[in-house]
């Protein structure tokens, strides 16, 4: 009988420990999350302090393996084939992003690439909410310059109802496949977030994304005390019952 009772105290101290390493490996894991975040923000600052890297059809492929980065670009925007991004609100404000494609003309091949490039961000029109802003449309070559990222930035959308598949439109997220079919333009899959620029009307005032570091470091330093808890409680308790064993 005193061998079965040292045997349970052995197991319930097997528990204490196995619960301890389990609480420290999630810790660390958080730890390790957090760690990449702040790399991805790193990464984000020195991309919005670096030289803007000259981009043209010859090189467009090479910029995907290096998001996010600065570049610039020349050529024409297609205006009738844009897109506004919906429910993007901006200092408390209802609005939208406007989303056009640039053609990149190479006068040494005669080849068209097209970008597409988050212009600027235009208030909606509460009176009439399905009505698009109206901007300047620049005709002649234009220079843009900005951050290329992987996407614009996503929302939450409630269904997988189909996108309006004439353009201009309003939709609510960028899909590269369903713009392709609507648009008939092959465009490259990435975009850019513009800088500067002409006075259009429109606000270019971006917000870098939440990284969540914080989130992730309060989350470590939960499992991190659980198994400090853990362990005391396995040490104290189970030295005490070994003793009165």
């Amino acid at each position: 009988m005193a061998m079965s009772v040292r045997a349970s105290v052995w197991v319930a101290l097997a528990v204490g420990v196995a619960g301890t390493w389990v609480a420290y490996s999630l810790g660390s894991w958080q730890t390790k999350r957090a760690e990449g975040k702040l790399a991805v923000e790193a990464r984000w600052r020195a991309a919005e302090s670096a030289a803007p890297r000259d981009v043209s059809p010859a090189n467009t492929s090479s910029v995907r393996g290096e998001l996010p980065q600065r570049v610039r670009l020349r050529g024409q925007f297609a205006h009738e084939k844009s897109v506004w991004l919906d429910n993007r609100p901006l200092d408390g404000r209802a609005g939208m992003i406007l989303l056009a494609p640039l053609v990149l003309d190479d006068s040494a091949s005669g080849r068209a690439t097209v970008v597409l490039v988050m212009r600027g961000w235009a208030p909606r029109d509460m009176q009439e909410r399905a009505r698009l802003p109206k901007v300047a449309q620049p005709r002649d070559p234009i220079v843009v310059e900005g951050l290329a990222l992987p996407h614009p930035p996503r929302v939450y959308e409630l269904s997988d109802v189909a996108e309006p598949a004439t353009l201009p439109a309003l939709w609510q997220n960028l899909d590269y496949a369903e713009y392709a079919k609507a648009s008939g333009l092959h465009v490259e899959p990435w975009v850019v977030q513009q800088q500067g620029g002409a006075d259009d009307g429109l606000v270019r005032a971006w917000t870098r994304p939440a990284s969540g570091v914080e989130k992730h470091r309060g989350y470590a330093l939960q499992w991190y005390s659980l198994a400090g808890l853990i362990a005391v409680l396995t040490l104290v308790l189970g030295a005490r019952a070994l003793r009165r064993k």
